[in-house]
């Protein structure tokens, strides 16, 4: 979102800076330093800022594990008080393998859906965040669940079975995947929460020892014309694909825009930088 501000007329000076013990020394304050931001001037959109608490992060601040009432608020203020702390506006929910953990009898079997309505402390984090303005919720999965990949676990990479180079004995899972993405965001949904993106995949061209699915930029334009429609029709939008590093997803954003129907459905291009830090813009006019 673009606002526009009045200047500003900013004053910066270093502070006194004492230290305790035998050697302590004050360090002499800088001079004054003018500084002008002119608040009307746009260089680019910031949608906001956000975090991810998934992978068990949620539980440990809830009560659940210890932390007493006080602390908690302690904490949910300093991330997400817009006055007193740092006002983050997008919290990101990690998927894994939880609300179907075991196979239903293949990708054509009726799902078996379960859910706790705690989701390890996401739910409790994303009401809390909702409570203090959030209302961008980025839900991603790490990996379909290992029955329907091809190395049959969560861990260690492997690829969703049915899409090209990755057949499978068990069958194609891509339409029953996209469903359980879908279906996890509707669990959200009964819980207050509105997922307003949906991603199927977390770092595909990286093979962790944890939750992990490897997707060729190919495989994740493919599979974003099976999502699309289902997410489209719930009323998500995807997102894709979170490639490790900012150099690295360029490839995968290419795939997607040189794809029409792919790049219909797609609303936000994700990205890392662990591996490749970001030097330039992604090839889209989508939001990143």
């Amino acid at each position: 979102m673009q606002r526009r501000v009045r200047k500003w007329a900013l004053t910066a000076s270093a502070a006194l800076l004492t230290a305790t013990g035998a050697t302590a020394a004050a360090l002499p304050s800088a001079a004054a330093t003018p500084a002008t931001v002119d608040g009307a001037t746009v260089y680019q959109p910031i949608d906001g800022f956000g975090i991810s608490e998934h992978f068990g992060r949620a539980a440990i601040m809830n009560g659940s594990q210890g932390l007493s009432a006080q602390h908690q608020r302690e904490i949910l203020d300093l991330l997400f008080n817009r006055t007193t702390g740092a006002g983050l506006s997008i919290l990101r929910l990690g998927i894994d393998s939880g609300i179907q953990p075991t196979d239903p009898g293949g990708p054509n079997a009726t799902p078996k859906y379960t859910w706790d309505g705690y989701d390890k402390g996401q739910v409790w984090l994303a009401q809390q965040a909702k409570a203090y303005g959030v209302n961008r919720f980025y839900a991603d999965a790490w990996t379909a669940p290992g029955y329907m990949k091809t190395n049959g676990t969560d861990a260690n990479g492997g690829t969703l079975c049915g899409l090209s180079g990755a057949s499978c004995a068990s069958g194609d899972w891509r339409k029953a995947y996209a469903d359980f993405l879908v279906q996890y965001a509707k669990f959200y949904g009964q819980e207050g929460v509105g997922v307003t993106d949906l991603g199927f995949t977390n770092e595909p061209d990286w093979t962790a020892t944890y939750d992990s699915m490897r997707l060729t930029p190919a495989q994740a334009a493919e599979f974003t014309k099976v999502l699309g429609p289902v997410a489209a029709a719930n009323g998500y939008k995807p997102a894709c694909c979170d490639s490790f590093g900012w150099t690295q997803q360029k490839a995968y954003t290419s795939a997607i825009e040189a794809d029409p129907v792919a790049r219909g459905y797609v609303t936000t291009h994700t990205g890392h930088n662990y591996a490749s830090a970001v030097d330039s813009p992604l090839p889209t006019s989508k939001r990143t």
